[in-house]
């Protein structure tokens, strides 16, 4: 005789309990489905660790400081403190946008997969096409401008212990070389990255700090707020007014990249509130440590055209940020500010790796590059993109390769990585405030009333900076001293066009639809409550 089964009350019981399990325990994942997709990542970020990410793949302090030679050449104190001030700004602005779209489309994804969702659908796949390849290259450009930047620093650390300038070559290969580190560490599970990244973000701000401190409390002279603010130098041999313009990249590029908490919002906790947040306090926080650096340095150089002639490139290989601390306090001093410059350039390159393998699962998801069938493939031990991380490191080889064939080859590298950025920003933020204003849903993050205003400024900031990427940075223009951003955007842009008009175009769907508030809950659910309400 066969045993009864359940009766009908634990069966309701039953499913009313994995019901509200789900609704408790799994709404990530729940919202994950409703944009069409499975958790396949390992879903292990805190809200703080979404923060803490997003802030050390931006590592203000780090992209201040490889930069900060070229922001000096194009402008000298006056240009580089107000630009910063000026585009600081307007960043800030640009990432509340960005936090608002972030907060409805948590999406690995990120401005790839919202500039699909905000257009019909006859338009996703082209719009989403277009956003994904932009945001890929910039992902990728910054990823070896870190490269570079660590070779950069480990030089100029050399120099100030009395050892021999290293060739460009070797800088190169140590570049190469720490791509490859930054990779294998990208094969860990991201929880463990997680805790690696908190305490990056914890020993930047304190760097960051201590930096300041030591710089403006032990120079033995120190600008005037005249020379800081209102003097300029033209290393470039344009007028000022083109230089005003091409000296905004060094913030730009300093500031870029605030969208890394978004592209982890499929391994992030409460996504759709700490992904924004992390977006959000980045920018803010990015800000003010930037300009209390930048300020720092600045300060510690109290004649402008003397540091300049004595640190240009016949006299010097340092980096004018560590030549500044050269300036400011004794070789000890400066030989440590100069390591402590160098782990956080360490922990950037680490997470700005991450960014770029999230961005290209993605897209191989979707089947956006060829073969991506195997790109996608997630190492099953730590559920990491292992194949895409590949990628990403070659095409990081290839672009710091240039370096040895030009003179302004990084400066390339900073306006491509900044212009991939931009225009995968603006892409989402314009079709917000336009063909997807009226079916825009509201997120848990929103601006309300401000929010329309808000993005129409980001869009056209956003348009007008990213014409200054293609400039060039030096005249006469030479072969050798040319922006070579628009040769190699040229060229992906021809691949990537090339390739949707002879195959994507033909099957490319875009990314998945949202179907937001598409799930249905089991009858057996519904009757239950509908019960217990009968009875109340």
């Amino acid at each position: 005789m066969s045993s009864p089964g359940p009766s009908p009350a634990v069966v309701v019981m039953t499913a009313e309990s994995n019901v509200v399990k789900e609704d408790e325990e799994e709404p990530d994942i729940r919202r994950e489905h409703e944009m069409g997709y499975h958790q396949e990542l390992y879903r292990g970020f805190s809200p703080f660790m979404s923060f803490a990410f997003c802030f050390t793949a931006v590592n203000v302090l780090t992209s201040l400081s490889i930069s900060f030679t070229d922001a000096l050449r194009t402008g000298g104190s006056g240009v580089a403190i107000w630009s910063w001030f000026v585009g600081s700004g307007f960043t800030i602005l640009v990432g509340l946008s960005l936090a608002e779209i972030c907060s409805v489309y948590p999406s690995a994804g990120s401005v790839y997969y919202w500039a699909g969702q905000l257009v019909s659908t006859r338009h996703a796949p082209l719009a989403s096409f277009i956003c994904g390849w932009f945001n890929f290259i910039g992902n990728a450009s910054a990823n070896a401008a870190f490269s570079s930047g660590f070779a950069s620093i480990v030089n100029a650390a050399l120099i100030l212990d009395g050892k021999q300038s290293l060739s460009t070559g070797a800088q190169v290969g140590i570049s190469i070389g720490i791509t490859v580190v930054w990779a294998i560490q990208n094969i860990f599970r991201i929880d463990q990255q997680g805790w690696f990244n908190n305490l990056a973000a914890i020993f930047q701000i304190t760097s960051t700090i201590s930096t300041v401190v030591v710089l403006l409390v032990m120079a033995p002279e120190r600008a005037s707020a005249h020379d800081v603010f209102i003097s300029t130098y033209n290393g470039t041999g344009f007028p000022f007014l083109y230089m005003c313009c091409i000296g905004i990249l060094s913030t730009l590029f300093s500031m870029a990249g605030y969208d890394a908490g978004a592209h982890l919002a499929e391994e992030t906790q409460n996504a759709s509130l700490a992904a924004p947040r992390g977006i959000i306090g980045t920018c803010v926080i990015g800000a003010v440590v930037g300009a209390a650096y930048l300020l720092a340095l600045l300060f510690a150089i109290p004649d402008m055209a003397l540091f300049m002639e004595n640190n240009n490139d016949d006299n010097s290989s340092l980096n004018l940020a560590v030549a500044a601390y050269k300036l400011a306090v004794p070789r000890g001093g400066a030989l440590a500010l100069t390591i402590l410059l160098v782990v956080n350039v360490y922990f950037g390159g680490m997470s700005s790796i991450t960014v770029t393998s999230r961005i290209g699962f993605a897209m191989a998801r979707d089947g956006v590059f060829p073969f991506s069938s195997s790109l996608r493939w997630i190492f099953p031990p730590t559920k990491a993109p292992l194949v895409i991380i590949a990628l990403v490191v070659s095409i990081d080889c290839l672009l710091l390769l240039l370096q040895l064939a030009s003179t302004t080859a990084f400066a390339a590298i900073i306006s491509i990585a900044t212009l991939g950025f931009q225009i995968s920003y603006v892409i989402p933020i314009f079709f917000r405030c336009t063909v997807g204003r009226k079916r825009f849903p509201v997120g848990e993050f929103n601006l309300g009333r401000f929010s329309l205003p808000i993005a129409i400024v980001s869009v056209v900031w956003l348009f007008i900076t990213s014409i200054f990427m293609f400039f060039p940075s030096t005249y006469p223009v030479t072969g050798d001293n040319m922006n070579y951003a628009i040769v190699i955007i040229g060229g992906v842009a021809l691949i990537a066009g090339t390739y949707w008009i002879v195959s994507a175009r033909h099957w490319f769907m875009g990314p998945k639809r949202d179907r937001v508030d598409s799930i249905v809950l089991p009858p057996v659910f519904i009757a239950t409550v509908h019960f217990k309400n009968t009875e109340e």
